[in-house]
């Protein structure tokens, strides 16, 4: 059987054959009714959004079903196309909240791609008056030039608690990208006294019990994240300033995918299915649903039915 086909039959047997597509682009599928199962991981700020769409997928599509694991960004190439490839941890799909490296995380040609675009937000407490930050008041906040909050005029007392997320962490990168501190993208040392946190979550949780506490998380989880969202430069954090780039602290939601050589045949037809989806009016509403911001008009897209329709893999792979 190949690898990562999961066959499930009736309760009480517990073996079976998976049943293989033709090949990539062929205009026929397998009929099977056996499940095809993906692996999804990478960066905890897409979290919601791939955990969202796998759901709605899995409704249109009864074959598919989904394993998360997000454990960051610098875990996305590493268990697609990397080192990590190979073992138990391996992804079908990675996501990102960064680029990829073009010194150590060249993928292979059209396995990788955008999902939507997202900023990044500097968060306080909300027992701090403060409302905005420059990039030079960031930079001297976390290179620890800038020890208390009464420096900007807020009434809390006592030093600044910086949070940051782990060198791995995509947030983290294109935080310290865009406030012109990139040596701290690396290095903790670059950081003295900062307390370094897990995940998103993490950060949201070490901010919201810390007065004096300082961080950054994704604009995308924000709105139920209970802290103060501080304007950048004087622009406020918001979709609409995204879009027109006038809030310049953002990045990019990224993909990357196992390459077809290491897939089985449903493995990659199924990746590519799922894919296609994102894409559809249906998957662009749930990545708008989840926060994240769209490059592409919903009301210009296809419908998933028509997308679906119109391959005859995806067509034999999906059908109810």
């Amino acid at each position: 059987m190949k690898k990562g086909i999961k066959t499930l039959l009736l309760v009480g047997l517990c073996a079976g054959a998976g049943v293989g597509l033709a090949s990539c682009g062929s205009e026929e599928a397998s009929t099977s009714a056996s499940k095809i199962t993906l692996n999804f991981g990478g960066s905890t700020s897409v979290e919601k959004i791939a955990k969202a769409l796998t759901s709605s997928f899995a409704a249109e599509c009864n074959r598919f079903e989904a394993i998360h694991n997000h454990t960051g960004s610098g875990d996305a190439f590493k268990r697609t196309q990397g080192t990590e490839k190979g073992s138990a941890n391996k992804l079908d799909i990675g996501f990102l909240s960064r680029e990829l490296k073009s010194d150590s995380e060249a993928a292979t040609a059209n396995t990788s791609g955008l999902i939507c675009k997202d900023g990044i937000v500097a968060v306080v407490n909300n027992a701090n008056s403060i409302t905005g930050l420059s990039t030079e008041q960031l930079k001297n906040i976390y290179s620890n030039q800038t020890t208390t909050w009464q420096t900007y005029g807020s009434s809390l007392e006592g030093n600044v608690t910086r949070y940051t997320r782990d060198t791995t962490s995509g947030t983290r990168d294109g935080f310290f990208t865009t406030i012109n501190y990139k040596d701290a993208i690396t290095d903790d040392t670059k950081l003295p006294g900062a307390t370094i946190v897990s995940s998103n979550g993490d950060m949201i949780a070490k901010v919201k019990a810390d007065n004096n506490g300082i961080g950054y998380i994704s604009l995308a989880s924000l709105s139920n994240s209970g802290l103060k969202g501080l304007s950048y430069n004087g622009i406020a954090p918001s979709e609409a300033a995204v879009v027109d780039g006038t809030y310049t602290l953002q990045r990019n939601f990224n993909y990357i995918t196992r390459t077809q050589s290491d897939c089985s045949e449903d493995e990659w037809n199924m990746i590519q299915c799922f894919l296609a989806y994102t894409e559809s009016r249906e998957g662009l509403a749930i990545i708008k649903s989840k926060d994240g911001i769209l490059t592409k008009s919903i009301n210009d897209a296809k419908s998933w039915s028509e997308i679906r329709d119109a391959n005859p893999t995806y067509k034999a792979l999906c059908q109810k």
